[in-house]
């Protein structure tokens, strides 16, 4: 019998970042990699597109990726680029076995 642990490492692969469930082929730092997009989670929250008080806007991204899949430990202020474009991390969240970052974009 798997321990709860066990079981949430088998589901976090194979479930949640399965392709023909949650997750996405995306480039970061020039390596294909297996994560979860969940722009709508930061809509849902607010912290997605937001304007400052000089009416710029912000077009944040949030993802999870699973560390080994990674291959580096991300930090808040560290640029990292996704499909070819370049993000500072705003925000990063390590738990079971991954991390949820959130990138800080400008929208055009």
């Amino acid at each position: 019998m798997r321990s709860f642990k066990e079981q949430l490492e088998k589901d976090f692969s194979q479930t949640f970042f399965n392709p023909a469930e949650f997750g996405e082929i995306h480039t970061i730092n020039g390596d294909e990699i297996l994560i979860v997009v969940d722009n709508e989670t930061l809509l849902e929250l607010n912290l997605g597109k937001t304007s400052d008080t000089d009416g710029i806007f912000r077009d944040d991204k949030m993802f999870f990726v699973q560390k080994k899949d990674l291959g580096f430990e991300p930090v808040v202020g560290q640029i990292i680029e996704l499909d070819g474009e370049s993000y500072p991390v705003g925000q990063v969240l390590e738990d079971y076995g991954g991390y949820t970052i959130i990138l800080r974009g400008n929208a055009d």
